[in-house]
C-alpha cells in the first residue's frame, strides 16, 4: 500500500515540476512553429513545435523518473501508470478549462487543428516515465548480475 501512494505522490511532483516548466517552453516552440508555417513547412512546423516544447519534457520525465524508480525500488508498469496519472489529469483539467474560458465546448481541445498542439502532451511524460523505468529496471539487471 505504501509504494502506490509514494508513486502516485511522485507522480504529483514530476507533473507540477512539468506543469511549472512546460509553459517556459511555449513561447519558443510557438515562434519556431510560425515561421515554419509562413514557410508553409507543415512537417518541419510539426518538428519544430514537438522538439522544442515536447522534447525537453520527454528528457525531464527521464530525468525525474529514474529518480522516481530509484526510490520506489519497483519498476513495475503498474508503479508506472500510477505515477504517470496525475500527468494526465493536469492535462484533461488544464484542456477542459481553456476550451470552456474561451467560449467553447469542455472537450474541444480534443480536436484542434494541427493535431501536434495538444496529443504530445499525452504521450511525453509518460513515454519518458517509461522509459525511465526501463533504465532503472535495467540498471538492477546488471548490478545483480555483477
Amino acid at each position: 500500500m505504501r509504494q502506490p501512494a509514494a508513486a502516485l505522490f511522485l507522480g504529483c511532483l514530476v507533473a507540477a515540476l512539468a506543469a511549472f516548466l512546460g509553459p517556459l517552453l511555449d513561447a519558443p516552440a510557438i515562434a519556431r512553429w510560425t515561421v515554419q508555417s509562413y514557410d508553409d513547412e507543415g512537417l518541419r512546423a510539426a518538428f519544430a513545435l514537438v522538439g522544442v516544447r515536447h522534447l525537453p519534457m520527454f528528457l525531464l520525465a527521464v530525468a525525474a523518473g529514474n529518480a522516481v524508480y530509484r526510490l520506489l525500488k519497483s519498476t513495475s508498469l503498474a508503479m508506472v501508470a500510477l505515477s504517470v496519472i496525475p500527468w494526465l489529469v493536469y492535462v484533461i483539467v488544464t484542456g477542459t478549462m481553456e476550451s470552456m474560458a474561451v467560449g467553447e465546448s469542455p472537450f474541444s481541445w480534443v480536436g484542434y487543428e494541427p493535431s501536434y498542439f495538444i496529443w504530445p502532451h499525452f504521450v511525453a511524460i509518460p513515454l519518458g516515465l517509461y522509459m525511465a523505468s526501463r533504465m532503472v529496471r535495467q540498471r538492477q539487471a546488471r548490478s545483480a548480475l555483477s
